[in-house]
């Protein structure tokens, strides 16, 4: 395959952490190592410095209610003329509002295909929005994520269960199913997690639970918190919860009113190799969230050692393999709490499902599925090539 030029565009970037940016930049990461030539087109983040020269910076405001989120300015005059986007063979967005349009207008002016990644269940973050209920503005989401795939060469789910539930919302584009969050087998053979019960005050033989994401509502992380205070009624383990976000002040308290603020550590958010860290250094891997279209995160557990305890909802069930990665529940605290319960009473089957949760895991590595993207690329080069521009 010769090498390729791709723009990606992405509604964030670093240093925001997500599951969106660890995904983007490490198929960016590896398509580059294998000679393809990727610009990241992102919104600008005050006080940070790219040390990649390969990276557009837009003017940015800050989401309605997120003021850690930037929203790009999407002035397409500007990149239009960017020397960095000349002969670009595909533009790939990561967002179907901002830089989705963005997208749509470098794609119609250079004549090349548009790709984009369904990472997020748009309908379900709706909350977001300000003064205006969900019941208007989730049809309105649907109808506009139905609308801009349409307009899309391609459409890349990141699980099955997000391909037929585009489908089922009426998209008819070409859509392809590539998970968007991998692992580096580099970066998880030299993890070391030895130091994380000592920086977090945790005794060196209690069983340790983690969860690691955004604290947010959609993320479902007072469901850990009421299952926990369940596990520790039996048990004495710990719980260290990883991730900021606009509910931390509130789960904070929760675990107060839950009388187990002893047992909880809130870590905050983390660079991304701290985070894995925490995760080499416990036992188990608790996650609630119903809205994954994968869960990266879950992947990176994964390829840590840990089983998972994780809801039985949208694309997590597809990643954790219930009963040989872990186990998948309904998302009820009385479930998780047992499903955790049963996995700390039993050692022998939790080093069963280690081993398993890092074979499965390494399905997952990165470099295979950049090449699988660059295929994907290749092929909808040809499909355009062959067909009129979508419009």
């Amino acid at each position: 395959m010769k090498p390729l030029r791709v723009a990606m565009l992405s509604e964030s970037y670093l240093p925001f952490i997500s599951g969106v940016v660890t995904s983007v930049a490490a198929f960016t990461r590896a398509l580059r190592a294998d000679g393809h030539h990727v610009v990241v087109v992102a919104p600008h983040y005050p006080g940070y410095r790219d040390d990649d020269p390969d990276v557009i910076r837009l003017p940015s405001i800050s989401a309605p209610g997120m003021p850690e989120f930037k929203m790009v300015v999407p002035l397409s005059a500007r990149l239009l003329s960017d020397p960095l986007l000349a002969r670009v063979d595909v533009v790939h967005t990561h967002g179907p509002f901002l830089t989705g349009r963005l997208g749509l207008v470098l794609a119609r002016h250079f004549r090349r295909p548009l790709a984009f990644t369904h990472h997020t269940l748009y309908d379900e973050y709706v909350h977001y929005v300000p003064w205006v209920p969900a019941a208007v503005t989730r049809p309105i989401a649907r109808r506009w994520v139905r609308a801009f795939a349409n307009r899309c060469d391609l459409v890349i789910a990141p699980s099955a269960v997000i391909r037929a539930r585009l489908r089922a919302q009426g998209v008819t584009a070409r859509i392809e199913v590539l998970p968007s969050g991998g692992v580096d087998p580099e970066q998880f053979a030299r993890l070391d997690g030895r130091a994380v019960r000592a920086r977090y005050d945790i005794p060196p033989e209690a069983p340790l639970l983690v969860s690691v994401s955004r604290l947010a509502p959609e993320k479902s992380v007072d469901l850990v918190l009421r299952a926990f205070q369940q596990v520790v009624a039996a048990v004495e383990a710990y719980l260290l919860i990883v991730g900021d976000g606009p509910s931390a002040g509130e789960l904070q308290r929760l675990a107060g009113d839950l009388g187990i603020t002893g047992r909880v550590r809130f870590a905050g958010a983390l660079p991304h190799d701290a985070a894995l860290a925490a995760m080499a250094g416990s036992d188990l891997f608790v996650f609630a969230s119903q809205t994954e279209t994968q869960g990266v995160v879950l992947v990176e557990a994964m390829a840590a050692g840990l089983p998972v305890v994780a809801v039985a909802r949208a694309g997590a069930a597809e990643v954790v393999r219930d009963g040989e990665a872990g186990a998948l529940v309904e998302p009820a605290p009385e479930a998780l709490a047992a499903a955790v319960r049963r996995l700390l009473a039993e050692p022998a089957r939790r080093a069963v499902m280690s081993r398993r949760a890092r074979e499965i895991a390494a399905g997952y590595a990165v470099p295979t599925l950049a090449r699988r993207l660059a295929a994907l690329y290749q092929s909808v080069l040809e499909q355009a090539d062959a067909t009129p521009q979508r419009t």
